[in-house]
C-alpha cells in the first residue's frame, strides 16, 4: 500500500504551517527559558521577598534567588513548557491540516473536474467557493461550458452536413441506376437534374470551405477604403433580375459613406443578405439597402417585407445550416451557411452584424456594422 503524496498541495500546506508553528514555539521556549528567572527575581526583588528569603536561610544578597527557589521555578516552569508545548503541538496540527484540507479540496475537485473535461464529460461543474478559488472554479465552470458548447455544434456540424449531403447524393445515385438499367433515357432532363445537384454539391463544399477558413482565421483579407454606396449600387444591380422574376423590387439609398472592409468579400456579404431577403421575400414584396455613418462605424442595413422571424428564430439564424422554413430554403437552393458565412466575414473584417423582426409577417432587418475609414 502506497504512503500520502507528500508533494500535493496539502501536505505542503500542512507542513508550511507545521514549520511556521515550530519555529514560533522554539522562540517562546527559549525566551521563557532565558528571562523568566532573571525576570521573576528582580520581581520577588521589587516586592521585598528577597530579604526575607536571605534572612530565613542564613543570609543573601538582595535580589538574588535562592538556588533552591531558583531550581523549583525552573522546574515548574520546565513543566508548563512542556504542557504548553505538547497542547500548542496538537492545537497546531489539528489546525493546520483542518487549513491544508479546505484549502486543498477546491483545488482538487477542479484537477479531478479538469480530468473529465479532458474524458469529454462536461456535465458536472466544479462547486462554487469563496475569493480567489472561487473565482477560479468560475473561470473553470465558464471554460467547461463554452468547451461543452463548441463540441455540441460539432456534432451538429456532422450530422448537418450527412445531412445535406445525403439528398443531392441520393438524387444523383438513383438518376444513374436508371440510366443504367434504362429506366431513364439519357436526354436533357436527366442531364438537368444530374447538373442541378453536382452543383448543390459543389456549392455546399465551397460554403463550408469559406466557413471553415473565416472561423479559423485563415482568410486572407485586404482591407481597403470602399465606397459604400457604390458597393449596395452593384448589389441591387446583380439580383434585379432574379427579384424581377417573383415582382420584387430592390432598391439601395443612403448618404455618401466610405468604409474599411475587403471589396470581395463585402460583396459576398451584402450578396448573401440580398439573395436571402429575394429568397424568403414575399411575391410583390420589396427589399431595401440603407447606408449611414453613424459614430466611427458605417451601418448597411437590408430590409424586407417577408415572413419575418419569431425571436427564438432570429436569435438561432446566424447558426449553421439554421432554416427558420427548411422545406422553402431547401427548394429555393439554399445551403443553410449563407449567414454563418456573413456573419465570420463581417466579424473577421472587425465588424458586427446583427437581425431584428417585429415577427411574423412583419419583415425583417439585417444590420451590418463595419469600420469607417
Amino acid at each position: 500500500m502506497s504512503g500520502p503524496d507528500l508533494g500535493r498541495l496539502r501536505w505542503r500546506i500542512l507542513a508550511a504551517n507545521l514549520a511556521v508553528a515550530g519555529a514560533g514555539v522554539i522562540v517562546a521556549v527559549l525566551g521563557v527559558w532565558l528571562a523568566a528567572p532573571g525576570a521573576f527575581g528582580d520581581a520577588m526583588g521589587r516586592a521585598g521577598m528577597a530579604g526575607v528569603s536571605g534572612g530565613m536561610m542564613g543570609g543573601g544578597t538582595p535580589g538574588m534567588m535562592d538556588p533552591l527557589l531558583r531550581s523549583a521555578f525552573g522546574d515548574a516552569v520546565g513543566t508548563a513548557i512542556w504542557l504548553g508545548l505538547g497542547a500548542a503541538v496538537v492545537v497546531a496540527v489539528g489546525a493546520s491540516l483542518l487549513l491544508a484540507t479546505r484549502l486543498s479540496r477546491p483545488i482538487d475537485q477542479m484537477a479531478e473536474a479538469s480530468r473529465r473535461v479532458a474524458a469529454g464529460d462536461y456535465s458536472r461543474p466544479v462547486p462554487s467557493a469563496g475569493g480567489e478559488l472561487g473565482e477560479l472554479a468560475d473561470s473553470f465552470n465558464a471554460m467547461a461550458a463554452s468547451l461543452a458548447a463548441e463540441d455540441q455544434r460539432r456534432r451538429d456540424l456532422i450530422g448537418d452536413v450527412a445531412h445535406e449531403l445525403r439528398t443531392p447524393i441520393a438524387s444523383v445515385r438513383g438518376y444513374v441506376e436508371g440510366l443504367e438499367a434504362g429506366v431513364f433515357s439519357p436526354g436533357p432532363d436527366a442531364w438537368r437534374v444530374l447538373g442541378d445537384q453536382t452543383a448543390r454539391l459543389e456549392r455546399l463544399v465551397d460554403d463550408l470551405a469559406t466557413l471553415w477558413r473565416a472561423e479559423s482565421s485563415d482568410l486572407r483579407l485586404e482591407r481597403v477604403p470602399v465606397d459604400g454606396a457604390e458597393a449596395l449600387q452593384a448589389v441591387s444591380a446583380r439580383h434585379l433580375s432574379t427579384a424581377a422574376a417573383r415582382s420584387i423590387t430592390v432598391t439601395a439609398g443612403g448618404s455618401p459613406v466610405r468604409l474599411l472592409a475587403d471589396p470581395m468579400r463585402l460583396g459576398q456579404v451584402l450578396d448573401n443578405l440580398v439573395a436571402n431577403a429575394v429568397r424568403y421575400g414575399r411575391d410583390g414584396g420589396a427589399v431595401a439597402l440603407g447606408l449611414r455613418a453613424e459614430g466611427r462605424e458605417a451601418v448597411i442595413t437590408v430590409r424586407d417585407d417577408g415572413p419575418g422571424l419569431e425571436p427564438s428564430e432570429a436569435a438561432r439564424v446566424f447558426d449553421r445550416f439554421y432554416r427558420a422554413d427548411p422545406s422553402r430554403s431547401r427548394q429555393a437552393g439554399g445551403s443553410g451557411l449563407g449567414l454563418a458565412i456573413t456573419r465570420s466575414l463581417v466579424e473577421a473584417m472587425g465588424g458586427s452584424v446583427a437581425v431584428e423582426s417585429p415577427g411574423r409577417g412583419l419583415g425583417t432587418t439585417f444590420t451590418v456594422r463595419l469600420p469607417l475609414s
